[in-house]
């Protein structure tokens, strides 16, 4: 094939891609026009993957339930490209680890110990940082928010009694950490 059959073929792509509203052709132009790499930004929330795994997860094994979303960097309205989701199956006694990057899916296979699974969970990501935020206002002034991580967790499986599941958002600011629980069904502050 000629070099100008070739130059026109990759011209037809990307105008067609750039026309179609292509997000990466478009990140890939606006970094070759400044010439400099582009962040590739598919932020999500922490339930907006959740009922897709759910299903993943439920093909894996039909009693799995989930017990942890872990502990990812999150931006300023509680959302991340990347979070990893934990289930286990108790008639298996196996795990697996569904980990959502960057709008795609994978997952791993592992052993893990029973956890309780998640229970009435209502409170997504983006309202959890928010509340956590309204909580930890001294602290965020005081030392300033480097990052913030997020994780989520079953009640603990030695007591029965206790049937929320909670946040636990951490600031970290320029010399200290900052951690703050939530309620994940009512959002209210449990400990800051």
């Amino acid at each position: 094939m000629s070099r100008k059959k070739i130059l026109l073929a990759a011209t037809a792509l990307c105008c067609a891609c750039l026309l179609s509203g292509c997000k990466i052709v478009t990140a890939v132009k606006n970094a070759l026009h400044f010439g400099e790499a582009q962040e590739f930004n598919y932020g999500v929330s922490a339930l907006q993957w959740l009922p897709e795994i759910e299903q993943k997860a439920k093909t894996w094994r039909t009693d799995a339930y989930l017990f942890a979303i872990s502990e990812a960097e999150i931006d300023a309205n509680g959302n991340s490209n990347k979070w990893a989701y934990l289930f286990y199956s108790p008639s298996s006694g196996k795990s697996i680890i569904y980990t959502y990057e960057a709008g795609y899916i994978a997952q791993k296979e592992t052993v893990l110990s029973p956890l309780n699974p998640v229970q009435n969970l209502k409170i997504d990501t983006p309202t959890a940082l928010y509340r956590a935020s309204e909580a930890a206002k001294k602290f965020q002034e005081e030392h300033g928010v480097k990052t913030r991580v997020i994780s989520l967790i079953g009640p603990p499986y030695e007591n029965r009694r206790q049937k929320t599941s909670k946040w636990q958002v951490v600031f970290y600011g320029q010399n200290k950490t900052h951690a703050v629980v939530l309620d994940a069904e009512t959002g209210a502050a449990l400990s800051q």
